[in-house]
């Protein structure tokens, strides 16, 4: 008795097909389902460890509230890293929202209208609200050349600077 060899689907002519073991097949259904699971822990653990552990990180310093208790600017200090320098910056709400932070990032972006590259002692930023609609930011010892942000508006405020001029 002769046995003809299947030759479709790539077999090897001449070779009889053979089906899987029912165990091996049980083995490399397991394998893959456990190299999945590893995939999808490793993901959801790398979002939570980048979430809770920012590469940045925001520090509220000071606050003020406009005389009609519509607006907050918040003054905030930024740091990125260990040999990274400080970044002051002025964030401009609604009150009673608190200041978004980025996801991953750690950083306030939203409402940012004005942001040095100095340290806020260093800086010495005030904010003064001029009018319910004008804030004057004031800061003594920011030097130009740091500047990197300066708006003069957001949305219907006008913002009014006051830099020392070195």
């Amino acid at each position: 008795m002769a046995r003809h060899a299947i030759t479709d689907g790539g077999i090897t002519p001449g070779m009889p097909r053979k089906p899987i073991d029912p165990f091996a097949r049980k083995m490399i259904f397991g394998s893959i389902i456990y190299g999945s699971a590893l995939l999808v822990m490793f993901g959801v653990l790398s979002v939570v460890y980048l979430h809770t552990r920012p590469k940045c990180s925001d520090r509220v310093v000071a606050e003020s509230t406009d005389r009609d208790h519509h607006w907050t600017a918040t003054v905030m200090e930024r740091r990125c890293g260990a040999e990274a320098p400080f970044v002051t910056h002025v964030n401009l709400g609604p009150v009673g929202q608190e200041v978004d932070t980025g996801f991953f990032s750690g950083t306030a972006q939203d409402g940012e209208v004005f942001t040095v590259e100095q340290d806020a002692a260093g800086a010495n930023l005030s904010l003064n609200w001029t009018s319910p609609n004008t804030l004057r930011i004031q800061c003594a010892h920011c030097s130009s050349t740091m500047v990197q942000k300066r708006d003069e508006h957001f949305r219907s405020l006008s913002i009014q600077y006051d830099l020392a001029s070195r």
